[in-house]
């Protein structure tokens, strides 16, 4: 994730200035050495200010340079700290999110939970029912299909899902595994396939364009993010498919449950880093009949409504809004 700096006068003043001429600030953490400032400038304004803390941001987690380890402490006590202790309202995804969070639990009286949404129409919800096959799948992909859509980064735990897949592949279960998505953990995760003899049961799909990530997962048989983290509040893949009617399957990490089904049908949690666990929940999952019905769909109309209700408690003023 990529956030500008404020590394001169003129951009501070430019945003001082916005800040000032606003009815509230809205920004998004993490925002390294912006939050804080602008935070303060919005009091200093009396201009109300909402945080929406969507990550426990680990800076120099992936970097093996000296000094890695003190750059996350260094960026919560000089600017992440300072901003949530400053603002008016913590916007979180989940409440079991923000209790866990070293961060944000430290100003719970603060948060307010909004969830995220999806959008129906990138999706294709109520335009597109089948499970005709994407184009992105190939045509030698046969089922059952066990999805994964993600960035290839460590904390969604595709090794997880590789050890998962050995287990169930051992035990005489027919699968393939389609990874959707790209990353700097592309190289070495073909590689661990290679060497776990997996390249029959595993394929890599690349990049997979935005109107044929609804197909995907409907076209799958279950969709799969074993998250190994708090880096994400919530896996967006497994709330997506959910929507789309297909069966999920992820990690039992704080406040996950709250946007992620969990009840043996439409989905199944499972402690992370737990290979056996989750081999056993796609087993499951794979071995019952697939649900039916309309799936519960959150848009991102319904986000901006909480966030106006929010606004309207501080007493923004908004355009168009009744009086």
């Amino acid at each position: 994730m990529q956030r500008p700096l404020l590394l001169g006068r003129a951009p501070r003043r430019q945003l001082r200035d916005a800040i000032g001429a606003a009815s509230a600030l809205q920004l998004h953490m993490p925002f390294p050495m912006v939050e804080a400032p602008a935070v303060r400038w919005a009091k200093r304004a009396g201009v109300p200010s909402v945080l929406t803390y969507h990550m426990d941001a680990d800076l120099g987690g992936a970097s093996s340079a000296p000094g890695a380890g003190l750059v996350t402490p260094a960026y919560r006590r000089l600017s992440a700290f300072p901003a949530l202790a400053g603002c008016d309202v913590v916007v979180s995804n989940s409440r079991g999110y923000a209790e866990a969070s070293p961060v944000v639990s430290r100003y719970l009286p603060k948060v307010r939970v909004i969830a995220k949404g999806a959008d129906p129409e990138r999706l294709g919800l109520g335009r597109e029912t089948g499970r005709a096959r994407p184009t992105s799948v190939p045509a030698d992909v046969t089922g059952p299909v066990v999805a994964f859509v993600g960035r290839l980064v460590p904390y969604k735990g595709v090794s997880v899902l590789l050890d998962a897949t050995e287990r169930l592949l051992r035990d005489g279960e027919k699968l393939t595994i389609v990874i959707a998505g790209r990353g700097p953990l592309l190289e070495e995760l073909t590689a661990e396939v290679a060497r776990r003899n997996l390249t029959a049961s595993v394929r890599f799909l690349g990049f997979v364009p935005d109107d044929q990530i609804g197909p995907l997962y409907r076209f799958a048989d279950v969709v799969c993010c074993p998250s190994i983290g708090t880096l994400e509040s919530s896996a967006t893949a497994l709330e997506e498919a959910a929507m789309c009617g297909t069966p999920v399957v992820g990690s039992d990490l704080p406040g996950a449950s709250e946007s992620i089904p969990h009840d043996g049908t439409r989905g199944l949690l499972v402690a992370p880093k737990d290979p056996d666990a989750l081999a056993h929940a796609l087993r499951r999952i794979l071995g019952q009949e697939r649900p039916t019905g309309p799936a519960p769909v959150r848009t991102w109309d319904d986000v901006a409504a909480d966030y106006e209700r929010l606004f309207d408690e501080l007493g923004v003023r908004r355009p168009g809004a009744p009086s």
